[in-house]
């Protein structure tokens, strides 16, 4: 394979896996709709890209120069705290609808109190681009991951790994940035039922990701 043509396979596929189900659940419950601007929701899901991109260039181009493969224990074990995380950042949605309430006051980071009626408690602080880079290096181990961490193992070359690791990054970076920016803007026209349905739909991918990773597991 020449490195123009690994290049294309490479950013093809990572547009194509940044758009996996429990991908985009997972960044539809780290873009908030009431403070986050058109660039803010982008670089939300370009930091779920660059976490996503880490593990899988890291562990590929090791493998390939060990010969060695990642254990289908190991990824399932990952996909199974994949599933956790996305029910927890579900549930972190769902509390939003019902009470929760997400600010930032001059340059302290955005943060979330628990509002009823006027009265404001807690102060938790919730760094959104630090969660979404690392729940995209959990996707990166987990599931799909694995599997184009053992592609990029099987290359001729480590040139030719290389080329196809760029392209992917670039292709999964910039795809789930464009599709984090349009959800983004998205929520800040219908939040709430917006916010509600990515909750669910969290909580609902991490259970069938949890129960589809026991049943690998037994």
């Amino acid at each position: 394979m020449s490195l123009v043509a690994a290049a294309v396979a490479g950013g093809a596929l990572g547009a194509r896996h940044a758009l996996e189900t429990d991908h985009l659940a997972a960044v539809a419950t780290l873009v908030d709709g009431e403070e986050t601007t058109l660039s803010r929701a982008g670089f939300v899901g370009a930091s779920w890209g660059v976490g996503h991109t880490v593990p899988i260039a890291a562990l590929g181009l090791a493998f390939l120069l060990l010969g060695v493969r990642l254990p289908s224990s190991v990824t399932t074990l990952f996909e199974g705290l994949v599933g956790v995380v996305l029910v927890v950042l579900g549930a972190r949605m769902l509390t939003g609808v019902l009470g929760w309430h997400d600010h930032a006051h001059g340059t302290h980071p955005l943060h979330r109190h628990l509002r009823i009626g006027r009265l404001s408690l807690g102060g938790r602080h919730t760094h959104v681009d630090g969660d979404s880079l690392l729940v995209g290096a959990l996707h990166g181990v987990a599931g799909s991951g694995a599997l184009v961490i053992a592609l990029v193992s099987t290359a001729p070359n480590l040139p030719t790994a290389t080329s196809f690791l760029g392209a992917f990054a670039v292709g999964s970076i910039l795809t789930m940035a464009a599709v984090s920016a349009v959800w983004g803007q998205t929520m800040g026209w219908h939040r709430r039922a917006l916010r509600t349905v990515a909750g669910l739909g969290g909580v609902g991918v991490g259970v069938l990701l949890l129960v589809e990773s026991a049943g690998v597991l037994v």
